[in-house]
């Protein structure tokens, strides 16, 4: 009883369904208008995919610019690091000759 009464619902979806779609020119017009959402959604898509690129393309410049000022920085600051070793070194060098009592001028 149980699958009569359920064959029975389905039955009568379906031809409640085929009656509610059976003017073809409504159809037509459920059709035209999915197709033109279609479209629009398709558009919208593509405008977003586009506007997606441009904006990861300015973020990819950015980062490389900001990547080349940060590293022209870090290689100020090296040689400035170097050469503030090398001037201490050569200050001690000659702190240690002053004190041997070794001639600076050879």
């Amino acid at each position: 009883m149980k699958n009569f009464l359920l064959g029975a619902s389905l039955f009568g979806n379906a031809a409640l369904a085929y009656l509610l779609l059976k003017d073809d020119d409504r159809m037509a017009d459920l059709k035209k208008k999915a197709n033109e959402l279609t479209e629009a959604g398709k558009e919208k898509g593509e405008e977003l995919v586009a506007l997606g690129k441009q904006k990861a393309s300015e973020l990819s410049e950015a980062g490389k610019q900001k990547a080349n000022e940060l590293s022209e920085t870090g290689k100020e600051k090296a040689e400035e690091a170097k050469t503030a070793a090398d001037d201490s070194l050569d200050e001690q060098l000659a702190k240690l000759k002053q004190r041997a009592g070794i001639d600076q001028a050879n």
